[in-house]
């Protein structure tokens, strides 16, 4: 937690709350509260199944005012007419299968975000992408149903293929054939993977800056140097 001060970027506490018991919330919000830590991404701040009330995101704003700044969850999402079949590649996990959801799906996943907004969210940080132009449109979608709040993308470093692997397949994420072809001959060269990552992050994060969005999210994972390297590339730090 004193990573803020030492560096002097913002922290941001992921809080999962799905389930979880409000005493538990209370206390981990209570720590970093004392630390000077005021940002929280409600993770599944969306209610379970069944449930249409958004409970964790409410509790937050009525217990402690406007001293957090809650941030939830949003999933790019990309919908393409092919032979008169609506389909998008990526969303929320849930409503993937086969690697593509219906436009009802696509329709419904915004209306849901939209809710959560509703319930106190205010700010969107987006799910690991590697496709800069999903993100854009999706964005765009978000302003067309009234969603006004900043968004901000979440960026993840590609640190390993292993990982990259798995992280993406988990998220099914899709992943744009360049990425494909420029990791294909070096998975097996780490230092080579985490250099390509680095360079790939640092032009996404080009694209997204030059669009008018001023500000990022970067997932470290814990590994937090090919996020620094980013920073520096990008002249924020």
């Amino acid at each position: 937690m004193q990573k803020q001060n030492m560096v002097c970027v913002e922290t941001m506490m992921h809080l999962t709350c799905t389930n979880m018991p409000v005493e538990k919330i209370d206390h981990a919000l209570s720590t970093i509260k004392s630390n000077g830590i005021q940002n929280v991404l409600a993770l599944r701040g969306d209610p379970p199944h069944g449930q249409d009330k958004f409970v964790q995101v409410k509790h937050i704003r009525a217990q402690y005012g406007d001293f957090f700044g809650i941030t939830v969850a949003g999933y790019p999402g990309w919908i393409a007419n092919s032979f008169s079949l609506f389909s998008f590649s990526e969303g929320h996990p849930d409503v993937i299968q086969n690697g593509v959801a219906t436009e009802e799906a696509y329709q419904n996943e915004l209306a849901y975000l939209k809710k959560k907004v509703d319930a106190g969210g205010e700010v969107i940080i987006t799910q690991l992408f590697y496709d800069t132009d999903i993100f854009l449109k999706f964005v765009n979608d978000w302003r067309q149903i009234g969603i006004t709040c900043p968004v901000v993308p979440g960026i993840m470093p590609i640190n390993n293929y292993k990982g990259f692997i798995g992280m993406t397949g988990f998220c099914k994420t899709k992943i744009p054939a360049e990425i494909t072809a420029a990791l294909d001959p070096i998975k097996d060269n780490e230092e080579a993977v985490k250099a390509y990552g680095i360079h790939l992050g640092t032009e996404m994060c080009k694209k997204i800056l030059a669009s008018g969005i001023k500000t990022l999210h970067l997932y470290t994972l814990n590994m937090e140097k090919s996020a620094l390297a980013i920073l520096m590339n990008l002249g924020l730090i």
